[in-house]
């Protein structure tokens, strides 16, 4: 039985490898938070958030409390949304 051989980007782990070696050791302990796995609990904390986010929304539409948004305020919206998540990304790598 032949084993089957999943393609490595080499290049892209190479890229990779020499942008992780480029930071500082802040950065890199702020990026092992990031991509460290979660573990049981904390992932059935976030579903049951999830859930909970879900259904809230569901009974959100159903009773009409919502925005419809046109052309002009759905680009609005966007750029607010782009300028918060900037602002939230900043304040994290302050800290």
């Amino acid at each position: 039985m032949s084993q089957s051989t999943i393609p490595i980007n080499s290049k892209l782990i190479d890229s990779l490898a020499q942008i992780i070696l480029s930071l500082t050791e802040e950065e890199r302990e702020f990026l092992e938070q990031k991509i460290k796995p979660l573990s049981i609990t904390e992932t059935q904390s976030k579903l049951e958030i999830l859930q909970h986010d879900i259904l809230l929304g569901v009974n959100q539409i159903q009773n009409g409390d919502y925005v419809e948004y046109d052309d002009l305020s759905l680009s609005k919206l966007l750029e607010s949304i782009k300028t918060r998540g900037s602002q939230k990304l900043n304040w994290e790598l302050s800290q």
